[in-house]
């Protein structure tokens, strides 16, 4: 029986095998460069990738479970990320939005293989949420809070600063979350 998961990425499904490590008895991995990547021109150097995985005994045989080879994109540093702040998260009655609305984080992922995610806030409808209440996405969390997957389930979060006094309620504490340069009160 195979060991596979697959990783969903806007849409695209990658299968990535649970094969072992190295040295482990479960298999080998290799990664192998390809010296012919460089361009030659003295410009950038490209690196064509390629990594195979091999199950079995440690000596490589047994039913072969390779995945076809992965060949990495060679994707050029990204710099300094995007960001899109339309509105001020921290402070919510600020008159960034208007009433009735709350200034929400997000994170949106690229669509193409070497594409920059970007953070930003905007102005949307908020909803009834509070601190671990549950959610489905950021339209049922209050102003000032976010909707978060957990070991709970999905549920509203208090935004926090990582630097600072955090704000969070007695027993919880700031933590990182997927919006860059953001916590929440976990």
């Amino acid at each position: 029986m195979r060991n596979r998961i697959f990783l969903f990425l806007l849409g695209i499904s990658l299968p990535v095998s649970l094969a072992g490590v190295a040295g482990a008895g479960c298999g080998s991995v290799s990664v192998e460069t390809n010296p012919d990547g460089l361009d030659g021109g003295g410009g950038d150097a490209k690196h064509d990738v390629h990594t195979s995985v091999t199950t079995g005994g440690p000596d490589g045989s047994g039913p072969d479970d390779a995945l076809p080879d992965y060949v990495d994109p060679g994707c050029p540093d990204s710099g300094p990320p995007i960001t899109q702040y339309m509105c001020d998260p921290f402070n919510q009655n600020n008159g960034d939005c208007m009433g009735g609305e709350g200034c929400f984080i997000f994170v949106q992922y690229p669509q193409e293989p070497c594409g920059q995610e970007v953070y930003g806030a905007a102005c949307a409808p908020q909803g009834p949420g509070g601190q671990g209440d549950p959610c489905m996405g950021f339209q049922d969390c209050g102003a000032g809070f976010v909707c978060v997957v957990s070991g709970s389930g999905d549920q509203c979060i208090q935004l926090c600063p990582l630097t600072g006094k955090d704000g969070c309620a007695p027993g919880l504490s700031c933590e990182p979350i997927d919006v860059e340069g953001f916590g929440g009160c976990l």
